[in-house]
């Protein structure tokens, strides 16, 4: 064989070695399963649990106020309600004794001699 071919052949393996090499390495085949656990995934997950029974909790609260409001709506709707009748029933009753109070005005008749001015100025 020529030494142009073994050249070749030596840059061929140099080249495959370098990317075995660069595969190797980037698979990292020593670190322990104990290293790949993120501490800061690790939190968050912590924190994640902690706000999801935290939202449990408001739910409850917001559910159990919204329960008071409504009764407390309804309460003060049917107040309002029976308001509303009481001033309906006294607006009729004053309309009835304005009606059966109402007489007629009295019409007085003035006779009096129309005003002339003949004043120039």
């Amino acid at each position: 064989m020529t030494k142009h071919v073994v050249r070749a052949y030596a840059a061929a393996a140099a080249v495959l070695v370098l990317f075995l090499a660069w595969a190797v390495i980037s698979a990292n085949p020593w670190a322990t399963p104990e290293a790949k656990v993120d501490q800061r995934l690790t939190a968050l997950n912590t924190r994640e649990a902690a706000l999801r029974r935290e939202a449990v909790q408001v739910q409850r609260l917001v559910k159990r106020r919204e329960t008071v409001y409504r009764i407390r709506l309804a309460s003060r709707n049917r107040q309002i309600a029976q308001i509303e009748q009481a001033h309906q029933r006294d607006v009729a009753a004053a309309r009835a004794a304005a009606a059966r109070a109402y007489t007629a005005p009295s019409v007085s008749v003035v006779r009096l001699p129309a005003v002339t001015v003949t004043r120039t100025s």
